[in-house]
């Protein structure tokens, strides 16, 4: 069995849902959510899996993570900029242009942010 399946598995029983009523929840057969458990099916399709992730009541990530689909970096950014969907796209462009500039002038004579000042 796949990480992918046991996490899937260990999910479905915890709410006690059978592989059919699973199936039925996603619109998927029973023998397709036997194959996932299993591991026969190795990469099965991201909707699927995400059809799946809402029956059992959890974020789709834990699945498309444990999928190889996404990685840690996708859903843990080096860079994580909050409030964006506040901003319009006048707003965007504004941040865009002084991102831009911020690269230009750290690129322009090859000196670092401290040698700037």
């Amino acid at each position: 069995m796949s990480n992918l399946g046991q996490l899937i598995k260990s999910k479905r029983e915890a709410i006690g849902l059978s592989q059919k009523k699973l199936g039925s929840a996603c619109k998927l057969s029973d023998s397709e959510i036997m194959k996932i458990e299993n591991g026969v099916r190795k990469k099965p399709n991201w909707e699927n899996l995400c059809k799946i992730a809402q029956a059992l009541n959890f974020h789709p990530f834990e699945l498309l993570l444990a999928a190889g689909y996404i990685s840690e970096k996708d859903i843990h950014p080096d860079t994580n900029l909050h409030g964006l969907e506040n901003l319009d796209s006048s707003d965007i462009n504004c941040v865009q242009l002084f991102i831009d500039f911020m690269i230009s002038r750290k690129s322009t004579d090859g000196k670092s942010e401290e040698g700037l000042e």
